[in-house]
């Protein structure tokens, strides 16, 4: 009784190292160690699947019996010709995914021993007994196959068989390995890919930057950032019509930076000089925005006591900016319009009419074409708007501009706030990317900065600073559970057998039968677990 429990500690204590460790490589040597701990074997080994899944790679050996090898493990190929390779004793765990317990390999001529029959003559050492397992994801698939080998009580002691208790004990804990193996491949890689996106991060920094030292050439960009395919179009067209005074139509969903574009077109104009000035035709009532847009005579109205010139009259030789224009009521339409055909205006109350010389960029997010079928919008003056149209591209279609984005915001809010934040981390920059920003570069700049101010001085961006939404996208499941760290021994070995469990009627898809014939107990037993440890 005390040597299985003490076997049971040694899994137990095998299954925390094992969680603990991050790094892929030494994982597998804490994985190799601790099964060799509890299984008293002399060497052990694991094999791992490459990418391909049509080989099995040696990772980790341990043991003098095999890294003193004069035939070092070379790598087994699942398939010979287009034949299963089951001659192999590591493949065939990995194709049948059955465990193969081989007391003797030199009485047992189900598997192909000769490279041991040539290594330990050519060592003057004995393999004797191996006990070969699966490493068995989530899917069924096999991830790799561990071997142990030459079971020994004590160092001097005579070569053991593995007994059959311990096969169910391996199975268990083979179970966590394969878990463990996969994570911590599936997060070296992601880090590998977050390595690569942030070298691609500063390439496209610096892209930006030369790109907008080019177009600085004939085109002032001020505060406009991004280099993508998208963004390069739209730099294109503003560089196209800003030479001239045709009326601008820019398009796109709220947040992409109309304001900014049209502020980009009027510095690049020949009315740069003059007056850039912007109203946002949702944000007042009808009469409001007509007297705002119109201007008025003193006594026009009650409350007019005194003339006011309005935004047209203002904007005299410079660009008009009218955003939302969809929203604009239909009487107001028809004085636009009047204005865009004539360049002439009369104030409300007055007798005269006034010459005006403005640009109109006008900007919205509605549908036009819609507004048109339902009487909600002129259609003449559609045209007369859309002379150049430009549609500015969602942050979705232009996600390679994301980190440019976010370094301008980083420095300006940075600056703003006095705070210094030294960058992000890449958890941040990979919700970024999978956030679809509904609000646009609107949306990211506020993200920004909420985070800058919720960061700590001289810190850097974390995914607690994001919204709870963005967040969740920024995590990734944990490779392995801390839980079970501290506690009785039979409270740590409840949950690692909850654990077990639920993870084996996952892979079963809740098939209790087959479960229980896998982890070689009774039905009755399994269910009554279950029960216990509120599986279902």
């Amino acid at each position: 009784m005390g040597s299985g429990l003490l076997i049971l500690e040694e899994f137990i204590n095998a299954s925390l190292a094992m969680s603990r460790e991050r790094d892929h490589l030494k994982q597998l040597h804490v994985i190799v160690t601790a099964a060799r701990r509890f299984t008293s074997a002399e060497a052990g080994c694991i094999y791992v699947l490459d990418k391909t899944k049509c080989y099995l790679v040696p990772q980790v050996v341990q043991g003098e019996i095999l890294t003193n090898a004069r035939i070092p493990l070379a790598t087994v190929p699942l398939s010979v010709g287009n034949r299963p390779h089951m001659a192999d004793i590591s493949a065939y765990c990995a194709l049948s995914g059955q465990l193969v317990n081989v007391q003797d390999i030199y009485r047992y001529s189900g598997f192909d021993f000769s490279s041991y029959y040539e290594n330990d003559r050519l060592l003057g050492a004995k393999t004797e007994s191996i006990l070969a397992v699966p490493l068995t994801d989530n899917a069924g698939t096999s991830v790799g196959v561990m071997q142990l080998i030459n079971r020994r009580e004590s160092a001097e002691g005579p070569i053991d068989a593995f007994p059959e208790y311990l096969e169910n004990l391996v199975r268990a804990f083979a179970a966590q390995v394969a878990i463990a193996v996969d994570n911590s491949r599936l997060l070296e890689e992601n880090q590998d890919l977050i390595k690569q996106m942030d070298k691609l991060n500063k390439k496209l920094v610096i892209e930006n930057q030369t790109l907008k030292e080019l177009i600085s050439q004939s085109l002032n960009l001020d505060s406009v950032i991004g280099s993508s395919p998208a963004m390069k179009k739209v730099y294109t067209l503003i560089e196209k019509v800003s030479s001239s005074k045709a009326t601008v139509l820019l398009r796109g969903e709220t947040g992409t930076g109309k304001e900014l574009i049209a502020a980009s077109i009027h510095k690049n104009s020949p009315a740069a000089d003059g007056p850039f000035i912007a109203q946002n035709c949702a944000a007042l009532p009808a009469e409001l925005l007509e007297s705002e847009m119109f201007g008025y005579k003193k006594g026009a109205f009650s409350g007019a006591t005194s003339n006011k010139k309005g935004l047209f009259e203002l904007a005299h030789n410079g660009t008009l900016f009218l955003d939302e224009i969809g929203d604009m009521p239909m009487a107001l339409q028809t004085k636009l319009l009047r204005v865009l055909q004539e360049s002439k205006l009369r104030p409300l109350g007055g007798v005269t009419e006034i010459s005006i010389n403005v640009r109109v960029i006008a900007a919205t997010n509605s549908p036009l074409e819609s507004l048109i079928k339902k009487g909600e919008f002129r259609e003449d003056l559609y045209y007369r708007l859309n002379v150049f149209p430009i549609t500015l591209p969602p942050i979705r279609d232009r996600q390679e501009d994301i980190p440019a984005l976010v370094s301008y915001f980083l420095g300006k809010y940075s600056e703003n706030y006095d705070k210094t934040i030294n960058g992000l981390s890449p958890m941040v920059l990979n919700a970024f990317n999978e956030y679809p920003f509904p609000g646009n570069v609107r949306e990211l700049e506020n993200i920004m900065e909420r985070a800058i101010l919720l960061a700590d001085d001289g810190g850097v961006i974390k995914l607690e600073h994001l919204p709870l939404n963005i967040q969740e996208l920024g995590l990734q499941e944990e490779t392995t559970s801390q839980e079970g760290e501290s506690g009785q021994l039979k409270d740590i070995v409840g949950r690692f057998e909850a654990k077990v469990l639920r993870q084996k009627l996952l892979e079963n898809s809740a098939n209790q039968t087959l479960t229980a014939q896998q982890l070689g107990i009774s039905r009755r037993s399994l269910v009554d677990k279950v029960t216990k440890y509120q599986l279902r």
